[in-house]
């Protein structure tokens, strides 16, 4: 099933990836998340590491998006012929977003250079270029991380250009100035800005959360695409658990 199939089923939830292993994609795989957001920004893997990332989730029937850090033109290419189920930018609002829009989609709705020598074409074999490029367009997911005080710069243009509006809370704390503070009166009116303009244009509302009633909380409030935590954060917690 396709990321935005389950979206239209949603709720749904995933965590970061920041080891890149295949036994964690099959681990989590079988706990039963729904997709999972390999870290190429944060955590301490090259592109190859994300692509081979990417092909443990396909193996696994896991769709696996990639947060990126900037726009790479070859990255994105990359991780998206590898079988990336979408893109995550951070700070992906305003025209940034616009941009991930050309950057993953093919034309006339982009400018994504074209192969069908590569993995999410199934190298040509049985698949045609109007498939491909049909299936590419209407499948791949492209998600903006709200995160800056900018966040009302462009947002309507953002919000047409996104399939998923995600707030990024802790950054968006630090950089509204109140550094952890996620309840503050500055992170209450920018969750609802982002969220008025998200329900403007029919965009799901995503959101990282640090646990699992946090996570619940944001399900009951709305938001289709949760993050919850990382494998990290689970193994720091479970080897917390077994030492005591």
């Amino acid at each position: 099933m396709s990321m935005r199939e389950l979206l239209a089923d949603g709720p749904i939830t995933g965590t970061f990836l920041k080891i890149p292993r295949f036994e964690v994609v099959d681990l989590l795989a079988l706990a039963g998340f729904d997709f999972v957001v390999c870290d190429y920004e944060h955590a301490q893997m090259s592109l190859l590491e994300a692509c081979d990332i990417v092909r443990a989730g396909v193996g696994r029937g896991m769709p696996v998006l990639v947060r990126v850090p900037a726009l790479e033109r070859g990255d994105i290419n990359r991780l998206l012929e590898a079988g990336a189920a979408g893109i995550q930018l951070a700070r992906g609002s305003g025209r940034a977003a616009v941009e991930l829009r050309r950057l993953v989609s093919y034309p006339p709705q982009g400018s994504r250079s074209v192969s069908l020598s590569q993995p999410a074409a199934d190298y040509g074999i049985g698949t045609s270029l109007a498939m491909h490029l049909g299936r590419s367009n209407a499948e791949v997911l492209a998600v903006g991380q709200f995160e800056t005080a900018d966040y009302l710069d462009d947002i309507d243009d953002a919000m047409a250009a996104l399939d998923v509006a995600f707030i990024g809370p802790v950054d968006l704390s630090v950089d509204v100035g109140t550094p952890g503070e996620l309840d503050s009166a500055p992170m209450r009116e920018a969750s609802a800005a982002i969220e008025a303009a998200a329900d403007r244009a029919g965009v799901p509302l995503g959101i990282f959360a640090g646990s699992a009633p946090a996570a619940e909380r944001a399900r009951a409030g709305g938001y289709r695409y949760v993050v919850v935590g990382s494998d990290l954060s689970m193994l720091s917690a479970g080897a917390a658990s077994m030492r005591s």
